[in-house]
């Protein structure tokens, strides 16, 4: 009865939407790219590459996880070669970073949760596991690859306090949805405690980690803090970098207006921003205008050197992680607004001091273990960015002694892609 009453509303919210369609295709390519994969239409050509072959499909649902995914799907080259890797995406950067990467054999856009559309995605692609990464929990997917006997798993599970307290209050439809996972493997204790009050056997769940944790290889910062990005000779003339990373609308003013002021104090710092979401690129670029700051964009320094701009504006993706590698400090966005907040390990691989609003609910137990050990400090508007980043420029040894504890929280859970392969294991064959 449930899962009818949850159908019916998203057939009802489909039909209610066709009308507004045009405007979408005419809104931008983002909107129409991947719109007949999304209905459970695929080219003949992806259909014929994975027919018979019974792919291990993994979805990740943006560029965060797609960058994790990257390395999954390496090792599960090499644990089971004779698969194919069928990689899926929901949002258009994460489908184009993921084209780039070469990690899958396949690459294709989720089809909606539509039992419909459901049902012909997996006709068409019969996969012999789907594995779900972070916070993915579709009903219909779950329920019809139960019924035809795929064993679904999510690997890096996260469930915050919040995502849970929504998921609850859907309690009698989610506690039956996720019952159809064969396991889990959270990324902490908390997340395992929340998907266990849920409704899933707490036999079926594991804390494996973070895969972010293993991405490229979680190597030790030292070992690759120079040479993978191309910054205008800023290091050669010793200036001191600052990334802000993953910013979103109501951040970009405030982190702009403290590197101005910043300026003053340490006119050689560089800024490095980088938005979350590609399509503010042009907004965020106009604010940089209005403040008459000298920038350069990473889509078009080529590896030029010599530059003297103030910033570069990082309009590209998936290179952010390089430039925290060169980073002096690093300020995580989507924390200083209610957003939920972004990987606070990136930076910590890399041995960085890290900073962060107060909204990290995405990665709450992470940001207070940072906080209570001194590898990440909480900050709450502009004075306190200005005190802790002028602290940190100037005491490089209170910068170093940070960066060290933030990198032994993040260091420690080095055996992640180890655990969550193992539990894939289970339910795979070479």
């Amino acid at each position: 009865m449930i899962y009818w009453i949850y159908n019916s509303l998203l057939s009802l919210s489909i039909v209610l939407f066709l009308p507004a369609l045009p405007l979408l295709f005419l809104s931008g390519r983002r909107f129409r790219q991947g719109f007949f994969q999304r209905m459970g239409f695929y080219p003949r050509k992806i259909c014929q590459s994975v027919r018979g072959t019974r792919p291990i499909w993994i979805h990740a649902v943006s560029v965060g996880e797609v960058l994790s995914a990257e390395h999954l799907a390496g090792q599960l080259r090499e644990r089971f070669p004779g698969r194919k890797i069928l990689l899926s995406t929901f949002t258009s950067t994460g489908n184009e970073i993921a084209r780039e990467s070469g990690a899958a054999d396949i690459v294709i856009f989720l089809p909606l949760d539509h039992p419909w559309i459901v049902r012909r995605a997996l006709n068409l692609f019969d996969p012999a596991l789907m594995i779900f990464l972070e916070t993915e929990i579709w009903p219909n997917f779950l329920r019809m690859a139960y019924r035809r006997g795929i064993p679904t798993v999510l690997l890096s599970g996260r469930l915050s306090p919040g995502a849970f307290r929504r998921y609850a209050f859907f309690r009698v439809l989610f506690s039956r949805v996720v019952q159809q996972f064969v396991a889990v493997g959270m990324q902490t204790e908390g997340d395992a405690e929340r998907m266990s009050s849920l409704g899933l056997d707490p036999r079926r769940i594991s804390v494996t980690g973070s895969l972010k944790h293993a991405f490229r290889g979680a190597t030790d910062g030292k070992e690759r803090d120079n040479g993978e990005v191309d910054l205008p000779s800023a290091r050669k003339q010793g200036r001191q970098v600052l990334v802000v990373g993953s910013t979103h609308r109501g951040e970009e003013e405030i982190l702009l207006d403290v590197f101005l002021f910043l300026k003053t104090g340490f006119p050689d710092l560089l800024l490095v921003l980088a938005p979350r979401h590609p399509q503010r690129f042009t907004e965020v670029e106009r604010m940089l205008q209005k403040r008459n700051l000298r920038y350069e964009k990473k889509s078009q320094m080529n590896g030029r050197e010599g530059s003297s701009a103030d910033a570069i504006f990082l309009d590209t993706l998936g290179d952010l992680p390089a430039f925290y590698s060169v980073a002096d400090v690093a300020f995580i966005g989507g924390s200083l607004v209610d957003a939920g907040g972004h990987n606070l390990m990136e930076p910590a691989r890399f041995g960085k001091p890290v900073l962060f609003g107060p909204y990290m609910t995405n990665f709450a137990d992470v940001a207070k273990e940072m906080k209570r050990k001194g590898g990440g400090v909480e900050v709450h508007g502009r004075e306190d960015l200005i005190r802790e980043i002028s602290a940190l420029l100037t005491d490089r040894g209170r910068a170093e002694r940070m960066g060290r504890i933030a990198y032994s929280v993040v260091e420690g859970d080095r055996g992640v892609m180890d655990r969550s392969i193992a539990l894939v294991s289970r339910y795979l064959y070479p």
